[in-house]
């Protein structure tokens, strides 16, 4: 098969290679000196070596190596720290929050000695949840407190305000704030001097003290995930569904073609 061609002048031999963005026609080579310029610099070495030296920090899973500094390392250490603490008030929380058959505000029968049968909230279970929740409640505002992103600073910060503004309605179920920022659960006022309703309104459904606490310290949870990825440098999957390659994949791919 042979390749006639009927009209081969001036505009036709330019565009073959070089092309001319003026008058809309480019080049079938599609930039042939700039791809040679870029073979010069793979041939000559100096490419590669800016490759290998950007993704040397890179494992062979994509995850960024840990770095020697202290700070790094001290950096890392907390925001896991953080991360855990949260989880751990999220899951005090939901104690206090949960509903239906589940919940520890349902009522309980009991039988006195003489056999007179009574219905109240059962206080060992509500007071250890409450407890559980306050100690959680101080792990993050500790660990929180020594982080250095803004995020989780005004997470933590925001929760401890929530806590200051409630303070009065708190001190009514025998829970006090000291000047660490904790939270002190009173045990007797509790279980014998507190309303157990009011108690229930202030840790129980939407937009009760616990659920606003609940909702800083997920946001909290959320800005170190996102501080910690960005530290370890994890691989994740691309906009079109690709996983993305890690580093040591480029250098491989690399070696490979050069």
């Amino acid at each position: 098969m042979s390749l006639t061609i009927n009209s081969f002048g001036n505009n036709s031999i330019y565009s073959l290679f070089g092309g001319n963005s003026s008058s809309g026609v480019n080049s079938m080579f599609g930039g042939l000196e700039g791809s040679l310029t870029s073979l010069s610099q793979i041939k000559s070495g100096s490419y590669g070596k800016l490759v290998k030296s950007y993704y040397s920090k890179y494992d062979n899973d994509g995850n960024l190596k840990s770095d020697t500094s202290k700070k790094s390392k001290i950096a890392d250490s907390n925001l896991s720290e953080i991360r855990n603490d949260s989880s751990d008030l999220s899951k005090a929380t939901d104690k206090l929050l949960a509903k239906g058959k589940n919940s520890i505000w349902n009522q309980v029968e009991s039988t006195d000695d003489e056999g007179n049968v009574t219905k109240d909230y059962d206080k060992d279970k509500i007071y250890s949840a409450i407890k559980g929740f306050a100690d959680a409640y101080n792990e993050l505002v500790d660990s929180g407190q020594k982080s250095e992103s803004t995020g989780i600073l005004s997470q933590v910060a925001a929760m401890v305000t929530t806590s200051a503004k409630t303070a009065q309605t708190l001190g009514k179920a025998g829970i006090t704030i000291d000047n660490k920022n904790h939270l002190n659960v009173d045990e007797d006022f509790l279980k014998n001097k507190a309303n157990m309703t009011y108690v229930k309104d202030l840790f129980n459904g939407t937009g009760s003290y616990a659920y606003q606490v609940a909702t800083k310290s997920s946001m909290a949870n959320s800005y170190a995930g996102n501080e910690l990825a960005s530290i370890t440098g994890r691989k994740s999957y691309t906009n079109s569904g690709d996983y993305s390659l890690s580093a040591d994949d480029m250098i491989s791919k690399f070696n490979t073609t050069t």
